[in-house]
């Protein structure tokens, strides 16, 4: 091949790393802003010409050996230091001042760290079939060893800063002596024709996509989204789609269609307590539905797709107690106004149940948190 002439080849190849440099700016940006507390990033920095992507990004922004940002534009408080330049004196403008007074973003570990074991001989041609069936062997036998590399490391749970908004009510429930959702006693009622689970997560995909003032189209759309829920061919669909159309009847949805404001699926993170800095915990999760109708009034919705009727409604729900409360002050934190109303919609018998929302309610779901959050901080001690 001539080295000076350019193949279509070439440029394929250009392009092409051009889209994997770029892939893996993306999974680093997610990384960053999906790591609830700790990002751990791992790479050879002893050579720098080897550096990937992401490592090259990182290079232009912060010193990778020390973790300080490289420029004062960064949006972080400078450290008090001891020979620090009194008020109204002019600042250091070397650049290594200004970085020796920037509060470093990252802690760096150079030191390799110490394993016990001794590394393989890797020059030596491992029959992989016969690694896996002699493994396949001692597992049966119960005579595995894992190594101590490999184990999980315990969680640290005073550290722990971020809590799942449903577990979290869950453990509250538990915690009252309540029945939880699911965890009903045995009834006379039919086998499920769909698996639960992905029922409900078909269903709150749907009603995240559907529009409300136009709702055409259901069985297309519950067809479309069905194999992400429901693996494999031959699902009878009549169920979800029978349940969308009935809400989408209803004078609820109707409400839905002309709300001045419509969130569905709202992530949030809750910094705790609500209403003040906190010491670093937050509670994550979702809100199905958020919305102010033509009243202007703030109203939020969960939907639900468990069996339920008349005689059992108030039972079914009051396993959600605590979780529509906790969605109630999530509410208030993001719009900074009280949902006038917390109403579970359960969508197969068609039925709605509304929970109490005032000072009281307020009042009791924040200590069962503070409560349980204290819990979680002590087990550990």
């Amino acid at each position: 091949k001539d080295p000076d002439a350019t193949t279509g080849y070439d440029l394929f190849m250009a392009a092409e790393n051009d889209e994997d440099a770029a892939e893996s700016k993306r999974l680093l940006y997610v990384a960053a802003t999906r790591a609830a507390d700790y990002l751990i990033l791992s790479s050879g920095i002893e050579r720098r010409g080897a550096a990937g992507p992401w490592m090259e990004l990182l290079d232009k922004r912060f010193d990778i050996m020390t973790g300080r940002p490289r420029t004062a534009s960064a949006q972080v408080a400078p450290t008090q230091q001891a020979d620090s330049p009194s008020p109204g004196s002019a600042p250091e403008s070397s650049p290594t001042g200004v970085a020796a007074a920037i509060k470093p973003l990252a802690v760096v570990t150079t030191e390799p760290p110490e394993i016990e074991s001794k590394p393989a001989n890797l020059r030596a041609r491992r029959d992989l079939l016969k690694i896996v069936e002699k493994a396949e062997q001692m597992a049966a036998e119960g005579a595995g060893r894992q190594p101590r590399c490999l184990t999980l490391p315990e969680i640290a749970r005073p550290a722990l800063r971020q809590f799942s908004f449903s577990r979290l009510s869950g453990e509250l429930l538990a915690g009252k002596g309540a029945v939880l959702p699911g965890q009903s006693e045995e009834s006379d009622l039919p086998e499920p024709l769909l698996d639960p689970c992905g029922l409900g997560t078909l269903v709150h995909a749907v009603l995240e996509q559907v529009d409300f003032a136009r709702p055409d189209g259901v069985q297309e759309l519950v067809s479309r989204l069905a194999p992400e829920h429901f693996p494999g061919e031959g699902v009878d669909l009549g169920e979800p789609i029978e349940m969308i159309e009935r809400f989408l009847r209803s004078p609820r949805a109707a409400e839905l269609a002309t709300a001045k404001e419509l969130y569905r699926e709202l992530e949030f993170m809750l910094a705790w307590p609500p209403g003040k800095d906190g010491d670093g915990m937050y509670l994550r999760g979702f809100i199905d539905c958020l919305y102010r109708g033509g009243d202007g009034r703030l109203r939020l919705l969960d939907f639900k797709t468990n069996r339920a009727d008349g005689e059992t409604l108030a039972s079914v729900a009051a396993g959600y107690e605590m979780q529509m409360r906790l969605y109630a002050l999530a509410a208030e934190s993001i719009i900074h106004e009280s949902p006038a109303e917390l109403s579970l919609c359960f969508l197969r018998p068609g039925l709605e149940y509304e929970f109490r929302w005032d000072e009281e309610s307020r009042r009791e779901v924040k200590k069962l948190v503070d409560d349980k959050l204290f819990a979680h901080r002590s087990i550990a001690n």
